[in-house]
């Protein structure tokens, strides 16, 4: 695959590394000549000294004959200008790495046609989202959001007395609207039919809304004490959006912000957020705050020796789990060595999302299981796709595959489905699939088959 880098920060370095030794192709353009001559002579890569908002310089990195451009730079502007400069040269597909999706999340369509990105990628949002799972994992084997957080997937183990012990699948009424979309026992994942029967110890792949999977975790008999009471310290933006998307779960959320005219702005915009002023890492307001008796706390800062710093003293106050934002890789190796259960790395986060993108074939990948032997999907439905106006039971994905979810319209108008056999598909509607990787094939060839 051929590939274009343009910025080589920390995010742009990252995917150098993993995609030449994937052996790709890789050309990477920077301003910087001291980041060119660092990857030039530490990676096989193609390396140009330039600004990759220039037509030359796009030119000059044969832009046209690409297979994927990557804008990462820290310029959001930037990345969207290459992005559409590359694409018009000729550049096959193209991800744009931007810091907030808030400033764009109104106008994804209006972007995607007009600046021709296949994928928009934040570092903050990917970082809020994953300490968002982290914080409500719990007692799940595994956990995976989707649709920005309006579906989740949980992998749960079946204990001795579960409900769903010793039945067909098609006898047991699961609570909420849920799909119980694999299975898995003795290191083989499978997607269940309604002559299934459940056994002590197998793995549940359960999908549906977030509130509802809770209620179906609850009833299976593994939902044991989710996370009531979270703090999270800092006013950045990386806190703003992890105590937004816990406020959707029912989960009691303070947020001590460390910037006082912040702090305003967070306590309008959050509505079951508390918002405490604090004047820095200020270890006599953390007990007064009680943090110690907190289920998580979140050290979620724009300094990373701020959120180690903070997460040490809520361990030593006695909250049993801590999760510290750090933006240098350099702390990723040492969190546990002084204590801190988790560290979460925007940059390394928004790397791994590319290179998600770059190994998942021909169906935009969302998270692996079993090794890659089974995967969730993302494809939407163009205009004359042969899938356009069927129903669900009559569509013909194989027995391999299941539908989990659909998206239907964008933005405010958007509506997520955990569909049955009669919904109808239509046009633009964007498909979550769990599906067995023996049969991506035969899936990608149904979605693109044309009326």
């Amino acid at each position: 695959m051929n590939i274009l880098i343009v910025g080589l920060g920390e995010v742009g370095y990252h995917i150098a590394k993993v995609l030449s030794e994937a052996k790709h192709s890789v050309t990477a353009v920077d301003p910087d000549v001291a980041k060119i001559k660092r990857v030039g002579e530490v990676l096989d890569v193609q390396t140009l000294v330039g600004d990759g908002t220039l037509p030359r310089v796009l030119d000059e990195a044969d832009a046209s004959s690409m297979d994927l451009v990557l804008a990462v730079t820290n310029s959001d502007r930037s990345n969207m200008l290459t992005c559409l400069l590359a694409r018009r040269m000729g550049a096959e597909s193209a991800i744009v790495r931007v810091r907030d999706l808030e400033d764009y999340r109104n106008y994804r369509t209006l972007l995607r046609k007009n600046i021709l990105f296949d994928e928009i990628l934040s570092l903050e949002d990917l970082a809020a989202e994953e300490i968002a799972k982290i914080v409500r994992r719990n007692q799940a084997v595994a956990l995976e959001n989707f649709l920005e957080g309006q579906v989740t997937l949980r992998v749960l183990r079946l204990k001795e007395k579960s409900p769903m012990l010793g039945q067909p699948l098609k006898d047991i009424k699961l609570p909420g609207n849920v799909l119980v979309v694999a299975t898995r026992r003795d290191g083989t994942t499978s997607i269940p039919d309604g002559a299934h029967e459940f056994q002590e110890d197998d793995e549940v792949y359960a999908l549906g809304k977030p509130s509802t999977v809770e209620e179906f975790e609850a009833w299976v008999g593994t939902h044991r004490g989710r996370p009531r009471n979270v703090v999270i310290f800092g006013a950045s933006r990386v806190a703003f959006h992890t105590a937004r998307t816990l406020e959707r779960h029912n989960i009691k959320i303070r947020l001590l912000a460390d910037d006082r005219e912040a702090s305003r702005r967070l306590a309008d915009s959050l509505s079951n957020t508390m918002v405490l002023d604090v004047d820095g890492i200020d270890t006599q307001a953390f007990k007064e705050e009680h943090v110690g008796k907190a289920d998580v706390f979140v050290g979620a800062s724009d300094v990373d020796e701020r959120n180690l710093l903070s997460c040490q003293i809520a361990g030593k106050l006695g909250c049993p789990r801590t999760i510290a934002l750090v933006s240098s890789s350099a702390y990723i190796d040492i969190y546990e060595e002084i204590g801190i259960d988790r560290a979460v790395s925007p940059r390394l986060l928004c790397s791994d999302a590319i290179m998600a993108r770059v190994q998942a074939g021909k169906l935009r990948m969302l998270a692996m299981f079993d090794e890659g032997a089974a995967k969730v999907c993302h494809v939407r439905l163009a205009a004359g796709a042969a899938l356009v106006g069927r129903q669900l039971c009559d569509a013909g994905f194989p027995k391999g595959c299941v539908v989990g979810a659909v998206q239907r319209g964008e933005n405010a108008t958007a509506e997520v489905l955990i569909p049955r056999g009669d919904q109808e598909l239509r046009e633009d509607d964007d498909l979550i699939l769990f599906m067995l990787s023996a049969v991506e094939q035969r899936v990608f060839d149904l979605v693109e088959a044309r009326g």
